[in-house]
């Protein structure tokens, strides 16, 4: 990484994921390393890096974007985000049934699972997904 954008963006991941979350990004990188670097020097580096909503509020919109486009591994990703960055549990129920008139029940039904399943998992996890 190269660039400014790009180092903060890795800042701003590794805060929400943790040790465990890096598997994803290292993996993507062995994929196609201009993905894995697009994601973060724009996703990260410039949208998550902006001054006007704080990260847990950003991780909720991602995690509803996420059960929008029925992406029960992205909102199992960003619920270990989320509750890195202080959101309850919750609020990240509220944030998935926010979502169920809107999206169906269908695709809130995955999305409860997966962050059931992060839920489950946290206390013997958080170790390995706790912020870097």
């Amino acid at each position: 990484m190269s660039n400014d954008r790009a180092v903060r963006g890795k800042k701003i991941r590794d805060q929400a994921f943790g040790a465990e979350g890096l598997n994803t990004w290292d993996e993507l990188n062995a994929i196609c390393p201009t993905h894995a670097q697009a994601i973060h020097e724009y996703c990260f580096g410039t949208i998550w890096d902006r001054p006007h909503l704080d990260l847990k509020t950003r991780e909720l919109i991602v995690i509803a974007a996420a059960v929008a486009s029925d992406c029960p591994n992205e909102v199992a990703l960003h619920a270990r985000g989320a509750l890195n960055r202080g959101a309850k549990r919750e609020e990240v129920i509220e944030t998935i049934l926010q979502c169920a008139p809107y999206v169906g029940f269908p695709k809130t039904n995955h999305a409860l699972k997966a962050a059931k399943d992060i839920f489950d998992r946290w206390e013997v996890k958080k170790e390995d997904w706790k912020s870097l």
